[in-house]
């Protein structure tokens, strides 16, 4: 399995608006081939974490390039969501 895990700080009013957006757009990776889950954590300090689980590193690298990131990322610019944004990639396994 490889995780994503995309941490943005953000102030209050864009974080729950960023919020609604993950949870809009999120079903729409089911359709994605290696796409295995989506989470969002908020810690106590508003920061939210947006996990993404995917079947292999291969099949994450195609997200980025596809139609559906451009779909999920417009209304958004660039700066905003660089901004406080830092990603983390991991190599997991589920255990039990």
């Amino acid at each position: 399995m490889y995780v994503t895990v995309n941490t943005i700080k953000v102030p209050a009013p864009a974080a729950t608006k960023m919020l609604e957006a993950f949870r809009k757009s999120a079903p729409d990776m089911k359709q994605f081939k290696g796409f295995a889950g989506f989470e969002l954590w908020q810690q106590e300090d508003g920061t939210i974490l947006a996990i993404a689980k995917w079947e292999s590193k291969e099949a994450f690298e195609e997200y980025p390039r596809s139609e559906m990131f451009r779909r999920h990322h417009s209304g958004v610019s660039s700066s905003d969501m660089q901004a406080g944004a830092q990603m983390a990639y991991y190599n997991g396994e589920v255990v039990v």
